[in-house]
């Protein structure tokens, strides 16, 4: 006897499990035999996740798709992973992974969790790596923000004005002038002790014009993550006073680029130095 066909409509009542046993039982049956092909299920179960990521299930369905798919906090947990790497790539994070743009967001949440119904897709290797490497990938883009912010906050409070007022340097501060470091000038070396709280440059300001404020931007040569620190001061010996956790400086050579900012905003042309850390 002819096999009635199987429709999309129906093959997602199946996945959603709203067909009876015997229903059930045929489709199984059909998959096992390879009347139903594999392609068909994976396509409709990669159109339900995208209804589902993107909200666009019903109500009903959306309870009868966590019943299937998320009904344990560990299979929830997992639903939540998928979203939000869903919406880490939405926002124009960089490919994880060579192949795994092509990879369907279903699969890669079929990589994380067993399905629900009675027959299970195998899944293949790439994409378990692909969704580990994004999850990994994605923890330690957080950690490196939360590392960079947590450095540039303890840059701001080491260098407002009311820290520099009342907490005296822990040791005698290095003064730099402008200009590339040369391999005679040793004052250009600076050696931070890890038992200090910080330590405190002095830029010698050698242009005639003055601001109410300046501001410098400190970064690691050949390195492309920089820090800034706005509202410095110029002191009464024509530098400007700078204070840098120990933390922060690791062996190697480090820019300091300084520019005057008016009261309207305007920076003025920059100075730049340069001071090399040696253990």
């Amino acid at each position: 006897m002819k096999e009635e066909p199987v429709s999309d409509a129906l093959l997602r009542q199946f996945l959603l499990g709203q067909v009876d046993d015997q229903e059930r039982q045929r489709l199984e049956n059909l998959f096992i035999t390879g009347a139903l092909s594999r392609e068909r299920v994976i396509a409709t179960e990669q159109h339900l996740l995208d209804d589902f990521l993107d909200d666009s299930l019903t109500p009903a369905d959306r309870e009868r798709f966590l019943a299937q798919y998320g009904e344990t906090p560990a299979e929830q947990r997992k639903l939540r992973i998928a979203k939000s790497i869903q919406d880490w790539a939405a926002t124009g994070a960089e490919v994880i992974a060579v192949g795994a743009a092509a990879e369907s967001r279903w699969s890669r949440l079929r990589a994380r969790f067993r399905l629900k119904p009675v027959f299970v897709i195998p899944i293949a290797a790439v994409s378990m790596i692909a969704i580990v490497f994004a999850v990994v990938l994605l923890n330690r883009r957080w950690e490196q923000q939360n590392r960079y912010l947590a450095m540039q906050q303890e840059l701001w409070r080491l260098n407002d004005p009311s820290m520099l007022l009342a907490v005296s340097p822990p040791m005698p501060p290095v003064s730099l002038r402008p200009g590339a470091v040369r391999s005679a000038e040793a004052e250009n070396e600076l050696t931070a002790p890890a038992n200090v709280d910080f330590v405190e440059l002095r830029l010698l300001w050698t242009q005639r014009e003055r601001f109410p404020s300046y501001q410098a931007t400190i970064r690691k040569f050949d390195e492309e993550e920089s820090f800034t620190i706005p509202k410095l001061q110029l002191d009464s010996g024509n530098a400007i006073r700078l204070r840098l956790p120990p933390r922060l400086l690791t062996r190697g050579l480090y820019q300091i680029e300084v520019s005057g900012v008016g009261s309207d905003g305007t920076t003025g042309p920059p100075e730049e130095y340069q001071f090399v850390v040696k253990e």
